[in-house]
């Protein structure tokens, strides 16, 4: 049992306050300092300094020194350069599967800007709310709890409360003999906004019963305060960090409770009506897809189109054969064939709401990855009628992700014409041999459509701290591409100098 449990809008949530950051950084790329031009594309500082801390970089440039960020300006050029080489020969670009990964891409970057822009930007807090939660803010709640899926029961369980039957004896009615669950939330958890508001509007007593908590309709949660730990600010730095979460906390929790009812709204209705035989014949498949096989998850970069050797596709060609034509599901009088999910899926992967499952639960686990998909498809919609696909941010993440996989994919051409097929682990050797060369050539082709800011350069600070920032509950979890093998040189002696603050 847990507060988030078939909450089908809860997971959509917290991916998009992982996105309010990376927006805020994204859309002022209209005033963000040029580092570098090749071409029609541009390196601006934020793109240096996100593509370098929002993943592991290469071992050979993970320090902040000068020579680590020429490596890494020399490695983001490249990408650029070999992105051009790319674009000539088109045939990345004609790939089904790429120009879908592009499109699931593009939508999710679309539907991040509208939830950040049509709600969490135009929300304004009062200061007397900021003045409660900074008395709240620090304190840590230990409780026992409990979810009631029926509306009778919960009034049962109202009825029975005033007649002080006690916590555990209304959870042994419901649960048996159950263990009760027992969780620490504090201020900044993420769980649903009416279970915030209930343990953190007003200071409460030890022993206290809240509830039932209606979270949705046959959905409520009870709860019984055991104990908790208030942990005080001791210096100036420590008020202002805690004011700054507060705001930030308020803000995102008013953002998510206008947007449920917005997707609330644009869902209402729908009904999703599975062909039973097809369905569970198809959750045979995606079991042996998504849980048996560990090469299935084995990378966030494994991507087919860049592996001429990988045939999982065509396995799973092979096993839906047979079916691909049948009707899997009817949703607003529109009907999905097998085949029009697969469609789906090769641009919007599926996300699972639980990380481990078992065989017996798959088949449900499948439907809510489904009815997931299919609700960010209808808020996509929505997005689109408001031409976000259209905005500069979203053209940019976009070009982002496509330079890298073409840069990949002109590298791996290339290193094949030299005879190599083994272009999945780039030693020193081969940057040496072949890399580094082919990536000089290149600088001297486009040697006249270069142009480097070192000034810029020698600004940036970065951290020496290894890691990889994903994002929760979405279908392309990578925020930003890490930084590419293609050089290791860490002298920048070509194109031309803009060297003006």
């Amino acid at each position: 049992m847990s507060f988030k449990k078939n909450l089908w809008l809860i997971f959509f949530y917290i991916f998009l306050i992982f996105l309010i950051g990376c927006n805020k950084k994204i859309n002022k790329q209209s005033t963000d300092k040029v580092i570098a031009k090749i071409g029609d594309r541009v390196i601006t500082v934020n793109d240096f300094v996100n593509r370098s801390e929002l993943n592991i970089r290469p071992p050979y440039c993970r320090g902040n020194d000068s020579l680590s960020k020429k490596i890494i300006l020399n490695s983001l050029i490249a990408e650029k350069l070999l992105a051009l080489e790319a674009e000539k020969n088109d045939d990345l670009a004609r790939d089904k599967r790429f120009k879908l990964f592009l499109k699931g891409r593009k939508e999710q970057a679309m539907r991040q800007w509208l939830y950040y822009n049509d709600f969490y930007k135009k929300i304004n807090i009062d200061s007397n709310e900021i003045k409660t939660a900074f008395r709240l803010y620090g304190r840590k709640y230990n409780i026992m709890y409990f979810d009631i899926r029926d509306s009778i029961i919960a009034k049962y369980i109202t009825k029975k409360l005033k007649q002080g039957v006690s916590f555990t004896k209304l959870f042994n009615e419901i649960y048996g003999n159950e263990k009760i669950p027992l969780k620490e939330v504090s201020w900044n958890s993420y769980d649903h906004q009416a279970i915030h508001d209930a343990l953190f509007s007003k200071p409460l007593k030890k022993g206290q019963i809240i509830g039932p908590i209606k979270i949705e309709n046959n959905f409520y949660i009870m709860i019984k305060i055991l104990n908790w730990t208030d942990k005080n600010v001791l210096s100036n730095d420590s008020v202002e960090k805690r004011l700054r979460d507060i705001k930030r906390k308020l803000r995102e929790n008013k953002a998510l409770t206008q947007f449920e009812k917005y997707v609330q709204k644009i869902m209402k209705d729908k009904k999703i009506e599975f062909s039973k035989d097809v369905f569970y014949k198809l959750s045979e498949v995606f079991y042996s897809k998504y849980m048996s096989d560990p090469q299935q998850r084995k990378s966030v970069f494994d991507i087919g189109f860049l592996n001429k050797h990988s045939n999982n596709g065509d396995k799973l060609e092979v096993e839906l054969k047979n079916f691909k034509e049948a009707q899997l599901l009817k949703i607003d009088d529109q009907i999905w064939t097998v085949d029009d999910l697969i469609n789906e899926i090769n641009s919007h992967p599926l996300v699972f709401r639980k990380k481990r499952i078992k065989k017996s639960e798959f088949p449900q686990q499948l439907k809510l990855a489904i009815a997931d998909l299919i609700r960010d498809k209808y808020i996509t919609h929505e997005a689109y009628k408001k031409k976000y696909d259209r905005l500069a941010s979203v053209l940019k993440e976009v070009e982002t992700w496509k330079d890298f996989y073409y840069s990949l994919h002109q590298r791996n051409n290339f290193l094949r014409s030299k005879g190599m097929d083994n272009i999945h682990s780039i030693d020193s050797e081969i940057l040496e041999k072949y890399l580094n060369p082919y990536v000089r050539q290149l600088q001297k082709k486009y040697n006249d459509e270069i142009s480097v800011n070192l000034n810029f350069l020698n600004e940036i600070e970065l951290t020496s701290i290894d890691m990889i920032i994903l994002k929760s509950n979405v279908p392309y979890p990578v925020i930003m591409p890490p930084i590419p093998i293609l050089t290791n040189r860490n002298v920048i002696d070509y194109g031309q100098r803009i060297d003006q603050n």
